[in-house]
């Protein structure tokens, strides 16, 4: 009897899960919108995380379906997908019809684990106040102040590398990068001299290790969050360990009291937040906006700035050495522009220098093209929106994926696109392409507001390099690259592994 009872439950389970499933991935098909039959239970993320980096998938997605219309259906677990595919629909969704797409989605738990509420993630009103307010900490005026920083940390990061080759000519460069961008971040942003390049303070480059080292389960975690995101708060999932976020919380915690305890006014990034936290503006701005931020919107907005710009930057270096390393005549090529702009500069590279280097500007554009960490756009319906000269209605709520992937790798945009090839950023051939084409860090309002401040280190990094080394491949690091499905982040498989020789 207890057996008949317990099988009649377990059937009744599984027969509603089935049916639960099967209802919500009907869900395209019921719209007449072209789509990927979904696998249970990840959708058609199945794989990402262990076998498929989600860029490919996106990827795939985009070119099994474009010319077929303007949107393209998947499911994330049981969540339905707008995959964007048209170049005029997504400026309107970025741009002209940004109102109805002001959010970005995501899993978002403020009261349990306050470092997802970054700007990345905000909502609304909250996200307009903390993009308005925070815009100044990136003008061209604050980009040039930082650069003396950039550029002192760019002596560090020579002898860094120096040092490195004179052990073994062979060495994994995204290693040592991080801590060149992680040294800068915390400078320019917190004020503070880590000197992990001096191999000090090891704590920051675990704390960055663990949260961008590559784990099969992260993405999985992420899409099963953000899906049945009433479950997770329930159970008081989180998307960082506690760990990670009692760790920052403290040094940051620690630096915010240390000044106000001195009142040390020094002008960079925290101290715009501490200003907003006090008094809600910030110094010199002209405002009638004085709306006061919680010290976990401080946390939290430093948190972004601290982690994703040093790993993308860091990321970004790494695969421009990496591709430069393989294609030697581009290396040269740029070797010679840094080294005739630099001539009357001894050791230095000036600011005025760095943006003269048009060939420098090519090399990092096109990296940007091919691998980017905003390849994909995601935005939310915060209302019903009708898609042009279409039937179809995105409702109030569902998420948008916008492919730059795909987009980036089309050939009706870009000949022979999985070519490394700076050619493609002359002024010329800008010109012959559609607008919209090129957006690696995204486009309208909700670009990325460090963007600046990323070009400005990752061309610096560049230039310090090739003007001082000669990069050249090793058998360790996989050619043509290709990303490690289980990194978060742009970590190609076989990690970053290089020979460098001194100039």
């Amino acid at each position: 009897m207890i057996v008949n009872i317990l099988l009649y439950i377990v059937f009744s389970i599984a027969a509603a899960i089935y049916f639960y499933f099967k209802r919500k991935y009907n869900y395209f098909k019921d719209r007449g919108i072209p789509h990927i039959k979904p696998k249970f239970p990840m959708g058609n993320l199945q794989g990402i995380g262990s076998t498929d980096h989600i860029f490919d998938v996106v990827c795939d997605v985009y070119n099994k379906f474009k010319g077929k219309g303007p949107i393209i259906g998947l499911y994330s677990v049981t969540t339905p997908i707008y995959l964007i595919t048209d170049l005029e629909l997504i400026k309107k969704i970025t741009i002209g019809d940004f109102n109805y797409f002001i959010n970005r989605g995501g899993f978002v738990n403020e009261k349990e684990e306050p470092l997802t509420a970054h700007l990345f993630t905000l909502r609304d009103d909250k996200w307009r106040f903390i993009r308005n307010k925070l815009s100044a900490a990136f003008s061209s005026g604050k980009m040039k102040a930082m650069y003396f920083t950039i550029s002192d940390k760019g002596r560090d990061y020579v002898e860094l590398v120096s040092k490195a080759v004179t052990k073994t000519k062979s060495i994994d460069i995204k290693e040592l990068t991080n801590r060149f961008t992680i040294d800068i971040v915390s400078s320019v942003a917190f004020g503070m001299e880590s000197n992990t390049m001096k191999y000090q303070h090891p704590e920051l480059v675990n704390i960055f290790h663990e949260i961008f080292d590559p784990d099969a389960t992260l993405f999985q975690k992420f899409f099963i969050m953000a899906s049945f995101p009433r479950i997770a708060k329930a159970l008081k999932l989180r998307f960082f360990s506690k760990q990670i976020s009692d760790f920052f919380m403290n040094v940051v915690g620690s630096n915010i009291e240390s000044r106000e305890k001195l009142g040390d006014n020094r002008q960079d990034f925290l101290n715009m937040l501490i200003q907003l936290k006090n008094k809600g503006s910030i110094d010199g701005e002209f405002s009638t906006e004085t709306r006061k931020i919680s010290m976990n919107d401080v946390m939290a907005q430093s948190f972004v700035f601290f982690f994703a710009g040093a790993d993308t930057s860091s990321s970004t270096i790494s695969l421009t050495l990496a591709e430069l390393a393989h294609h030697t005549e581009v290396q040269e090529k740029l070797r010679t522009e840094i080294l005739e702009k630099t001539k009357e500069e001894k050791d230095e590279i000036s600011y005025e220098t760095l943006q003269e280097m048009t060939y420098l500007n090519q090399v990092v554009n096109e990296i940007l093209r091919m691998y980017s960490s905003g390849s994909i756009l995601i935005r939310q319906a915060a209302k019903d929106y009708k898609v042009e000269n279409t039937k179809h209605i995105i409702p109030k709520g569902a998420d948008v994926w916008i492919s730059m992937i795909g987009i980036h790798y089309d050939e009706k945009y870009w000949k022979n696109p999985y070519k490394f090839d700076p050619e493609r950023f002359t002024q010329e051939e800008i010109a012959k392409r559609p607008n919209y084409c090129y957006a690696p860090f995204g486009d309208g309002p909700r670009a990325c507001i460090g963007m600046q401040y990323a070009l400005l280190t990752v061309k610096f990094g560049v230039a310090t390099i090739i003007k001082n080394f000669k990069v050249t491949p090793n058998s360790k690091m996989k050619y043509p690259i290709k990303l490690n499905p289980k990194a978060t982040n742009l970590e190609p498989i076989g990690g970053y592994q290089l020979d460098f020789e001194k100039v």
